[in-house]
């Protein structure tokens, strides 16, 4: 019988040979790792080999679920995936909600690991004990939303996690999207899957049921989440436009010219901005992950110009739809040209699966940058003008999916992008920590929680883990404020005292304990968004947790194992090379951002002083001395290691 909480298995599929076995989920794993991204970095360290070539059968694809999902707590949907990175070979987490996690449990399994590589294209297909890897030759070439389609006429109700041409061309900034809503994959997944001929995976409703141990009293917790929920006062905005309820407003300028320089809004942004939300909200219908109470993802059927996509991002496209300057769309035209063109981006980018956040969106600027200062010039193109139009854009992005011509210089990333073109463009390469662009640049906005973590986060720069530990989605709130979140974060009232002060806070060391807190979500199949997490404590998960499973726990026992998975990925990083120089600030930071009307200089979170690298470089010591982490290499110390009961990781 499985455990409360749990499917009770663990899927083994080898696409080499077509072996498929059922694996008892072991008791011990589940209290030691608790699920999600614990089990799957625990599956990783003992499957996958820190040194593995990306691409080879030898990679393996974890996907795990926690012990939320398959129950009525509110945003229960994510799935995790973990695998060996072809962008940059670090073991990044990925994860995406959608119904997958809920299909999964229902057919009784709670991780899945995928090895080998089918010697033809394959998707596979679960659904109870009928798993099958079945004939994907329909599918190869079709896109993201084909595929799924397509799927989905098939073995509905199923949930898929597709690949579009990006992944079949082993596009390295490729990436997916589950059920056309949940994106997935940043670093290269698809790629990995592409490489083992794996075009899908299905999970269909399965006729299993997940059980947990005291349904009253979970039923009792989740009723208060409800009702806090219910009187959230952005709550009824978000139904009515999705994420970008939250972010039409927002005018933060847009990097270009390699970061070094900012284009500015024009002067009737906010009427615009008013304008394209107006016809956002217009055009939306609401599409929401299993068990979201906020339904925040969009389809949107923009009639006047016969555009219908899918997108979990348009939240960003008021800075994009814009400020076209930067990246190819229009600097002039009404607000209904330049939504459609950015929503026709979005659909190309989505369906061929490429990641443009992360990657594209920074590439296009970096070569046009090198184009527009005679670095390179149409011999180094293939004959193509690069400029900042349209069709410039799409052209690149088409050309990416498919290796064409310069799209195959582009394909693998930023770094080994600048390695191929030569020329000594690699000094060009900025902004960017572990092969990828940031979301961002901390010259605006201050070095706070978010922009910390961003070089630190292991796999791939993410803000958001640290940002848990505060708001500081925006600069400048006060540290009254910042306290309350520390409390709800589970931080010991000792560790406060020594981290924050009337007027200040050390960003290094809360950036660990926001961490602490942000993994549980990754391990529990919790959704992080903002307007969803904000209604989670520590308090909270541990009476969650403690009702699903039975198992109980103070908020310090979670803390703890959050710490300990915590290690584990580092370890299972620091092992494929990510030690604390991959960690370090680009040199761009350290220069002035010019802007029209000023420049902007790094400084704290608080924008009152100025930081050299030497503070940033106190920081990361400060960080991985609240760690017990090795503050010249950034390895756990034998003692920390010992101490979290992870004595088979002391060399």
């Amino acid at each position: 019988m499985a455990l409360p909480g749990y499917a009770g298995n663990i899927l083994h599929v080898d696409l080499t040979s077509g072996k498929i076995r059922k694996q008892s989920l072991d008791a011990n794993l589940a209290h030691t790792y608790i699920g999600g991204a614990g089990i799957n970095n625990k599956l990783a360290y003992d499957l996958i080999p820190p040194d593995v070539e990306p691409l080879s059968p030898q990679n393996a694809i974890i996907i795990g679920t926690g012990p939320f999902n398959g129950t009525m707590i509110p945003g229960s949907s994510e799935v995790m995936v973990t695998h060996k990175a072809p962008l940059n070979g670090a073991f990044p987490h990925t994860n995406g909600g959608g119904y997958f996690s809920h299909f999964l449990k229902s057919s009784g399994y709670d991780h899945v690991v995928i090895t080998g590589r089918s010697a033809k294209p394959v998707y596979l297909k679960i659904h109870d004990d009928s798993v099958e890897l079945c004939p994907a030759t329909g599918l190869w070439g079709k896109d993201v939303f084909e595929t799924t389609d397509m799927l989905r006429k098939k073995h509905e109700p199923c949930s898929v996690i597709p690949i579009g041409q990006a992944g079949e061309n082993l596009v390295n900034i490729s990436v997916t999207q589950i059920d056309k809503g949940g994106t997935l994959g940043s670093t290269g997944l698809c790629a990995v899957m592409g490489s083992k001929n794996l075009k899908a995976i299905a999970a269909m409703m399965g006729t299993k049921s997940i059980t947990v141990a005291h349904p009253k009293r979970l039923r009792k917790a989740v009723d208060e989440l409800w009702e806090r929920i219910k009187e959230y006062h952005l709550r009824g905005d978000l139904l009515k436009g999705g994420a970008f309820a939250m972010t039409a407003s927002w005018a933060i300028p847009v990097l270009a010219k390699n970061s070094s320089t900012l284009v500015p809004f024009p002067p009737e942004i906010k009427e615009l901005q008013d304008e394209i939300y107006k016809l956002h909200q217009k055009s939306r219908k609401k599409v929401a992950c299993i068990t979201c109470p906020m339904c925040d993802k969009d389809r949107v059927d923009l009639l006047e110009k016969g555009v219908t996509t899918y997108d979990t991002a348009i939240f960003a496209a008021s800075a994009i739809m814009t400020a076209s300057a930067a990246y190819g769309h229009r600097a002039e035209g009404s607000p209904l040209d330049r939504y459609a063109d950015a929503l026709h981006f979005f659909d190309v980018t989505n369906r061929y699966g490429i990641d443009r956040v992360y990657s594209l969106q920074g590439l296009v600027d970096f070569v046009v940058t090198l184009y527009e200062d005679g670095i390179i010039t149409k011999g180094d193109t293939g004959g193509i003008v690069l400029d900042r139009s349209m069709d410039t854009l799409l052209k690149l992005a088409e050309m990416v999916a498919f290796k064409k011509g310069f799209g195959d210089v582009l394909a693998d990333g930023i770094v080994a992008a600048a390695r191929r073109i030569g020329k000594g463009v690699e000094k060009y390469v900025q902004n960017v920590i572990k092969g990828q662009f940031l979301f961002g640049d901390p010259r605006m906005t201050g070095l706070g929680p978010m922009q910390f973590e961003m070089m630190v986060y292991p796999g791939r720069p993410l803000g958001v883990a640290a940002a848990m530990g505060a708001p500081s989605y925006s600069p400048g709130w006060p540290v009254k404020e910042l306290l309350k979140q520390a409390n709800r974060c589970g931080m010991p009232e000792e560790d406060i005292k020594r981290i924050y002060t009337e007027d200040s806070f050390n960003v290094g060391r809360m950036a660990k304990h926001g961490e602490d807190f942000f993994n549980l979500f990754n391990m529990f199949g919790q959704c992080h968004r903002l307007y969803i997490s904000r209604f989670y404590s520590m308090d909270i998960f541990a009476e969650l947790y403690s009702a699903v499973t039975g198992v109980e726990v103070t908020p310090a026992d979670l803390k703890k194992t959050s710490e300990r998975v915590w290690n584990l990925w580092k370890v299972l990083n620091y092992k494929a090379g990510f030690d604390r120089k991959a960690d370090e600030p680009p040199d761009i930071w350290f220069q002035p951002l010019k802007a029209p009307d000023k420049e902007y200089t790094l400084k704290d979170y608080f924008l009152k002083k100025e930081l050299t690298r030497q503070d940033v470089d106190g920081m990361l010591d400060d960080y991985y001395d609240e760690h017990g982490w090795d503050p010249k290499t950034s390895h756990p110390t034998e003692e920390k290691l010992k101490e979290l009961g992870l004595n088979s990781l002391v060399s």
